[in-house]
């Protein structure tokens, strides 16, 4: 019928195909067609294919649960590693994973109280201010008074007194004289603020301290032990903090050298683009665009794309098991249907249909 249907010039084509030459009639032309295509097996290939699409329907119309079951029962590998690191960072960077660490400002308890009478306010906000000018004044110079009697005591100390010291507290004892006074003066400030925040989360009221532990994703304990652990998760943030600043540097170090490649013209065109100052010369220019790139959270994007690469090459060279493990535990569907319906039909192709009641065969290595 198929055959039939096509105009001659069609059946003559499909006629060269098979190496059919000659004037035929097109009556003829299908005879020799039909002739050659059951020769080659192409009923039984017909029929194959018709049952295989039949199966492929089938299986498509089956969801996961029941598609990763027959895999199991067929010892057919369902997962494919690249698309659970593709799926896992893509969840990964919607958490806020690769986003730019913060450091949460405490909540402030005490609220200024408003006065009332309009007169009151003013003068009562100029005293205030005033008094507080004061206080900060003398607070920062007795800060600057004991910050330079610090200095002072290392000073006056010996090399060998510096390095013990630097030992005892687990800093590198080596340098110049200067480097080691700095160390220990950096050290001793990092210390003063650690007490200063021990005492604080001490004075905290209970509840308080929970709400702390919540927002930080740490367990309630020992109230000193919960000190500790919130202390080490802060430090450990300045630390992330520190190094996040690090890349942007680098970034933008980067981004510079491109743009000292380039012309003060295209400079120009780069900065009008953006609607930014013109300026008048080249630096300039180049000082502007590097600041719209850290305003405007270009170099934000930069870093995330750098970091969500290495995390996918993490994954990938991590066993398919271990990122399977990684997609359950923050609910990431592993799976594609597709894939799974294409296994399983290379598998019966060879095997033939995997029995509803089969037992799952023993799990092969993934290799995925």
């Amino acid at each position: 019928g198929e055959l039939e249907a096509l105009p001659l010039p069609e059946l003559r084509d499909v006629c060269n195909d098979f190496g059919i030459k000659g004037q035929l009639t097109k009556h003829a032309r299908i005879e020799q067609i039909l002739k050659l295509w059951q020769q080659a097996d192409g009923v039984d290939k017909a029929l194959a294919k018709m049952a295989c699409d039949e199966r492929e329907q089938e299986l498509l119309g089956m969801d996961q649960v029941a598609l990763r079951r027959l895999c199991e029962k067929a010892g057919v590998d369902p997962l494919v590693k690249q698309v659970m690191v593709e799926r896992l960072v893509r969840t990964e960077n919607t958490a806020g994973k690769f986003a730019r660490p913060t450091i949460a400002p405490e909540s402030t308890e005490e609220q200024e109280k408003p006065k009332k009478g309009k007169k009151a306010d003013m003068v009562d906000a100029l005293l205030e201010n005033e008094s507080r000018r004061k206080q900060e004044l003398e607070l920062k110079l007795q800060q600057e008074e004991a910050e330079a009697n610090k200095r002072k005591e290392l000073k006056n100390m010996s090399v060998d007194e510096l390095k013990k010291v630097l030992s005892r507290k687990g800093l590198e004892a080596a340098g110049k004289k200067e480097d080691m006074v700095e160390a220990l003066y950096q050290a001793g400030i990092q210390e003063e603020i650690v007490a200063a925040r021990k005492t604080k989360l001490r004075a905290m009221a209970v509840d308080d301290f929970k709400k702390l532990l919540a927002s930080n994703g740490l367990f309630a304990g020992k109230k000193e032990d919960m000190i500790e652990a919130v202390l080490a998760h802060e430090a450990k943030l300045v630390e992330v903090v520190k190094a996040y600043e690090a890349k942007i540097e680098e970034v933008l170090a980067k981004m510079k050298e491109e743009l000292e490649a380039k012309t003060a013209n295209d400079l120009k065109d780069l900065c009008a683009n953006k609607n930014l100052k013109l300026g008048a010369g080249k630096e300039g220019r180049i000082e502007t665009l590097l600041q719209d790139a850290r305003a405007s959270g270009e170099v934000d994007k930069a870093i995330a794309a750098l970091a969500r690469k290495a995390r996918a090459e993490q994954l990938l060279a991590m066993e398919a098991g271990e990122v399977l493990k990684l997609c359950e535990e923050v609910q990431t569907d592993p799976l594609v249907r597709e894939v799974l319906v294409e296994r399983l039909l290379a598998h019966e192709a060879i095997f033939g249909r995997v029995p509803a009641d089969a037992e799952p065969k023993a799990k092969r290595a993934r290799k995925a």
